[in-house]
């Protein structure tokens, strides 16, 4: 595989993983939700779309060819999301109380 397409399902990956994250934080309350039914059905439906988005686009990018590492680089942005998240929220949190 040429390098330019690794480079582009690196960026893609990690970027998914950003994105994942950042909807996994906004649907919390869907996900987290009170009733069993409807928590296994939310997480279900948001697990399986965002499947099926990264695989529509790691089609168009490199024609569906998943590699070990775009899985390292799909958790690195999700942990890098969820850092700065919490960063921001702290430090948020903190100036208001000022």
């Amino acid at each position: 595989m040429p390098l330019q397409i690794q480079i582009q399902t690196l960026l893609f990956s990690f970027f998914f993983g950003i994105c994942f994250s950042a909807c996994l934080t906004f649907n919390y309350k869907l996900i987290y939700h009170e009733k069993k039914r409807y928590k296994i059905t939310s997480t279900f439906l948001f697990v399986i779309g965002g499947i099926l988005l990264y695989f529509i686009g790691i089609r168009k990018v490199n024609e569906g060819i998943f590699h070990p590492y775009s899985a390292l680089v799909i958790i690195l942005g999700f942990c890098l999301e969820h850092f700065l998240h919490t960063f921001l929220y702290k430090k948020i949190a903190f100036l208001k109380k000022k």
